[in-house]
């Protein structure tokens, strides 16, 4: 589990002293072990080493170098700094330098009990006749060890108590601390760069912000709304015109135009799951015998006895809702006459021949029945009545009508939207204004397969679909207007828009290859205005000015000028910025 009391900083190699002791000043660890980058040149100087030591005693905190630099050992050495060469190897003092000979008679003179505070450190070595030599601190740093035996050590990570982290310092060389006698020059001020960046980045930051919305508010958000009045007026047109595919040339006295028919045909397919039922089983047979009573003043049959008549077979027979087929001819004969008064008979009485076999129309056990006074058609006065057996039911899922029906249902509503933009497409690639109103399509051919009353779950059925469209030149359709709404109104008023659009026509019907269509808009006549060139001509001006410039035509009743943010004073010079909206005219002709 890791220690709390135990901080690990890494240094990096542009790191400035104050840099290293404000790091160690926030460090929350009673032991704090610097990590030192190769070649790093902030602590190859004693006064930084001490300035460092320093700041961590005033924090009460233990500090531990992390290095393999040979050059910084003498340094730590000499100021009483534990290193360790891994955040795991044991932390050492190390031998502060050896002595390197009798020329080393200069003491140190830096003040090694300065304060560490944001005043300059002064370059001390710089001092004319004070050189701090490395020789004369290692020489009091030697006979300081020499009394105490070997180096104490700090336990970092191998040697910790239970309690607390146990941290023993080896006291300062006697030497170094009376060789450090130079003050500091109060004047020099160490300057805070971070502090210094962050201005400038705020610096640039507003300027930049200053200048971005300075072009917004005067390019982007400026605008100009102009609304102008005039004295235009409604036209109501109500043209009858005739599209004819054989017409040569336009008479716009009786409406008829040229027109062109482009058609398209498609063919869809649409399976559904077949919903009609049908008995396969067996026919039930049987026979019946058959009589006939002929009353009446007019006898249908023959009236002498031994007359005959026959009843063909494939005659049908009817019993409760149930059809049979006769398999045989019947011979009916006059047997018996009744009379109810006088000589005169009344009825005549035939007997068959002999039994008739039939045959159930369709195949079902409801067919097996006990048969009594039947119907035969096509005889009224005759009777039957008999037994069938023997038929079986086999229901099975077969097409039905109502199957294609749905089938076909679903494929006619299928597509046609994107058929009529095809059509209007391919009519505006050849330059002609097409009229949707004369969308239509042919009856459609429809092939179901399998085909009604077969066998199956499923039925697709095949619909092809000839879809048709008329259209014309603008130019036959402008003129046609132009030429009603001129015989409406003053031929010195302009035609400021005629209407035109598609909902603008209703089909009344087709005669022969001709389409016959309504031609119904609201033209609007009065002063011609062009947009585009009054915002040339405001561009730039004082809303005064142009009003001034608008109010030359003298079609023009009212103007008003809006300008926004509230800034704004005049028109923007950029045309994208002006708005002008023409009123519609409120009265009619």
């Amino acid at each position: 589990m890791a220690d709390t009391n135990k901080d690990t900083i890494y240094v990096d190699v542009d790191d400035e002293i104050t840099a290293l002791i404000d790091k160690v000043r926030a460090s929350n660890g009673k032991v704090v072990a610097l990590v030192l980058p190769k070649r790093a040149t902030v602590l190859q100087s004693i006064v930084n080493m001490k300035l460092l030591k320093r700041a961590a005693e005033n924090e009460k905190k233990h500090l531990v170098l992390i290095t393999t630099e040979a050059g910084l050992m003498p340094l730590a050495g000499a100021v009483g700094l534990h290193v360790a060469k891994a955040l795991t190897a044991k932390p050492e003092i190390p031998p502060g330098p050896d002595m390197v000979g009798a020329g080393f008679t200069d003491a140190i003179e830096e003040d090694l009990n300065m304060p560490l505070d944001d005043e300059e450190v002064p370059d001390l070595t710089a001092k004319a006749g004070k050189k701090a030599t490395v020789g004369a601190l290692a020489d009091a740093a030697t006979k300081t060890n020499d009394k105490q035996g070997d180096l104490e050590t700090l336990n970092l990570d191998d040697e910790e108590d239970d309690d607390k982290t146990k941290v023993t310092e080896m006291s300062i060389p006697a030497a170094a601390a009376a060789a450090s006698k130079v003050k500091p020059d109060k004047k020099l001020k160490v300057p805070n760069f971070d502090r210094f960046r962050l201005l400038l980045i705020l610096g640039v930051l507003v300027l930049i912000g200053i200048i971005v919305l300075g072009v917004f508010a005067l390019s982007v958000w400026p605008h100009a709304v102009i609304d102008i009045k005039t004295n235009a007026s409604n036209v109501n047109t109500n043209l009858p015109l005739t599209l004819d595919p054989q017409g040569q040339t336009a008479d716009y006295a009786t409406g008829d135009i040229p027109a062109k028919t482009v058609s398209e045909q498609k063919t869809f397919t649409q399976t559904v799951n077949t919903t009609g039922q049908k008995n396969e089983g067996t026919d039930a047979t049987g026979s019946v015998t058959m009589t006939a009573t002929d009353c009446g003043p007019n006898y249908q049959y023959f009236t002498n006895y031994g007359q005959q008549f026959t009843i063909p077979a494939g005659t049908g027979l009817s019993y409760n809702n149930l059809t049979y087929i006769t398999q045989n001819d019947t011979t009916m004969t006059l047997n018996y006459k009744k009379s109810f008064s006088g000589n005169t008979p009344s009825c005549a009485l035939y007997d068959s021949s002999g039994p008739t076999n039939i045959s159930a129309q369709n195949p079902g056990s409801t067919y097996n029945a006990q048969i009594n006074n039947a119907t035969v058609s096509g005889y009224p006065n005759v009777q039957a009545s008999g037994s069938a057996t023997g038929g079986t039911d086999n229901i099975v899922q077969v097409v039905s009508q109502a199957d294609v029906n749905t089938a076909a249902s679903k494929v006619s509503a299928n597509d046609s939207g994107t058929v009529k933009q095809d059509l209007m497409n391919q009519l505006r690639g050849e330059g002609l204004y097409p009229i949707g109103v004369t969308f239509a399509s042919e009856q459609p051919q429809i092939t179901p397969n399998p085909s009604v009353g077969t066998v199956s779950n499923t039925v697709t059925i095949t619909e092809t679909i000839t879809y048709t469209m008329f259209g014309t030149k603008q130019s036959y359709l402008d003129a046609a207007l132009d030429a009603n709404i001129h015989s409406q109104t003053s031929k010195n008023q302009n035609i400021i828009n005629n209407g035109l659009n598609q909902n603008s026509f209703k089909q009344n019907g087709v005669s022969g290859s001709a389409d016959q269509v309504t031609l119904a808009t609201v033209a609007t006549v009065g002063p011609n205005i062009s947009v585009s060139e009054i915002k040339t001509e405001v561009a730039g001006k004082s809303p005064k000015e142009a009003i001034a410039v608008i109010k030359n035509n003298p079609d023009v009743t009212t103007v008003s000028i809006r300008l926004s943010p509230f800034w704004v004073s005049s028109i923007p010079s950029n045309q994208s910025k002006i708005s002008v909206k023409v009123a519609k005219p409120t009265k009619s002709v």
